[in-house]
Formats: C-alpha cells, structure tokens, sequence
C-alpha cells in the first residue's frame, strides 16, 4: 500500500465534480476542496492514474498525484480545523 495526494484544478464545475466522486470511489478522502489522500495497493493506484488521464483532457486542467511513503506522510503538518459541510466540501 502506498499513500497518495492527489491535487487537481479542472476548469469545468461537473466534470471537477465527476472526478471528486470517483476519487472517493476508489477509497481516497478528501481534505481540501481540490485535493484527497488515502493508501492504495497498486491496482488500485494504476486505476488512479488512468482517472486522472481522462480527466485531465483540457489544456486548462492538471491533477498533480504525490505518492509519500509513511515517514513523509508522518512529517506533515495540518493547520486549522477539518470540518465536512454539506457539499461534500472541507473548510479549513
């Protein structure tokens, strides 16, 4: 298993929408509006790539995917409080 982030800025609003909706169906959170983590085994990370190949179709769209091993992801810091909000969106 290895963790991931995933970072996104897609132009269009259903399609944006879209591409969150199946982050989270292969087991990634979210924590930003643009942006979601989770452990995936390698299937499914190579599921995540070709999400993100068909998503990122527009000129004006790019998804940046990190891939941390556990002492990256244990150095992180996080500032602000997470809260869910009804739009399936997190405001920190």
């Amino acid at each position: 298993m290895v963790r991931v982030v995933v970072v996104y800025d897609i132009h269009d609003d259903e399609k944006r929408l879209r591409l969150a909706t199946k982050l989270k169906s292969i087991g990634l959170s979210r924590i930003q509006r643009s942006a979601f983590t989770g452990k995936l085994d390698s299937q499914r990370l190579k599921d995540l790539y070709r999400i993100c190949e068909y998503f990122a179709s527009d000129d004006r769209d790019i998804i940046h995917v990190f891939t941390l091993c556990g002492y990256d992801w244990s150095r992180r810091r996080a500032f602000g409080t997470y809260r869910e909000v009804e739009q399936n969106v997190v405001i920190f």
